[in-house]
């Protein structure tokens, strides 16, 4: 134990629960992990969870996904474990702690591509799309599964916005947004008055620390582009 005047540091014993990551389906994952919390008996409940993932080819979009996955089932990710640099990144972007410091150098910290020897997602059929009224606060994520979004009001800093499909925001965006989270390339975005700190589609993302004075508060939309983020300033 650790005591100063104004703060005490215990070692507890609570239960920490490690999930180790075998595979890359977000849908499969989204029916484990329900039929776990479901079978547990409210053993999950608010369980901290330290994510394992040693799969090189598991990309940033999906660990977002995963970590909405384990929110919506009332489980708290904590942490993670894993020697892939991007991933390690974004969880420290996102307020994870990082077990392991063995890390698989990045060649393109800011921008990461899919590997080639990935196969090729199926195209998915999206339904209509999610339409949401309300004010995206801090910390607060809204995702849209197997369809487009909508955004009729702001993501505010630190906001997480994540679709399978497409996304069109037609307020002030200054929080993260991730389209086409399945592998979809011709996904878009679409921000009306841009401020964000990070954009992703079909994995490949870009983080901004500074926005830069060319997309400032200007309306842009975001396709890709030979495998790579490319910003249309629309006015």
């Amino acid at each position: 134990m650790e005591k100063t005047d104004l703060i005490e540091v215990k070692i507890q014993n609570e239960a920490l629960y490690t999930l180790k990551v075998l595979g890359k389906d977000t849908d499969g994952l989204f029916e484990e992990i329900a039929n776990l919390t479901e079978s547990g008996k409210g053993k999950f409940q608010q369980a901290p969870v330290v994510l394992e993932i040693e799969n090189k080819y598991f990309q940033v979009n999906e660990l977002a996904v995963l970590i909405e996955i384990l929110t919506q089932n009332n489980m708290v990710a904590i942490g993670i474990r894993s020697p892939v640099q991007e991933l390690i990144d974004f969880a420290k972007f996102a307020g994870l702690a990082v077990l392991d410091k063995a890390v698989i150098p990045s060649k393109e910290p800011e921008e990461t591509k899919p590997s080639k020897q990935e196969k090729p997602i199926p195209h998915r059929e999206y339904r209509l799309p999610k339409i949401t009224e309300d004010e995206v606060a801090s910390a607060q994520q809204v995702f849209a599964k197997n369809s487009d979004l909508v955004l009729l009001s702001a993501v505010k800093a630190d906001g997480e916005v994540i679709a399978h499909g497409s996304i069109s925001a037609y307020k002030v965006v200054q929080g993260k947004v991730f389209a086409g989270i399945d592998g979809d390339e011709k996904a878009t975005i679409f921000i009306n008055e841009f401020e964000a700190q990070l954009i992703s589609i079909a994995g490949i993302y870009k983080r901004f620390d500074v926005v830069p004075a060319k997309l400032q508060s200007h309306s842009v939309m975001i396709d890709l582009k030979d495998g790579k983020l490319r910003f249309q300033i629309i006015r």
